[in-house]
């Protein structure tokens, strides 16, 4: 086999592992950002339905932190809405005043999630 041809073969498995490490990677991040979507919904739907307290500054910086997320993540609008739905089902099935208890597992870490997620 000749040396130019035995070159151009290692250097398209090489380019293949790259796009697939790259794939990997991407999805990885792709995968992060949809949990990261589901918590930010998970608070904006208990901050409603709870009434949490929630500053505007800070319901604006969850905004901005959904869009970044979903933009990561790669959703369309479609796709984004049934996360949304389905993050609201399982709340439902976990049960609002489990959520909404003040001395609840939920309620205690929910300000340090609107802190983290406040930038």
């Amino acid at each position: 086999m000749p040396v130019a041809r035995l070159a151009s073969i290692v250097t398209r498995v090489a380019l293949g592992g790259a796009v697939l490490l790259g794939a990997s990677v991407s999805a990885r991040a792709g995968e992060a950002s949809l949990e990261t979507l589901k918590t930010l919904y998970r608070i904006a739907l208990s901050a409603e339905m709870c009434g949490f307290p929630i500053a505007p500054r800070q319901s604006e910086a969850i905004g901005r932190a959904m869009n970044r997320a979903l933009a990561e993540s790669g959703l369309d609008a479609e796709a984004s809405d049934k996360l949304y739905l389905d993050v609201d089902a399982a709340l439902e099935v976990e049960g609002w005043d489990k959520i909404c208890a003040a001395d609840g597992e939920w309620a205690h870490g929910w300000r340090a999630l609107v802190a983290a997620n406040v930038k």
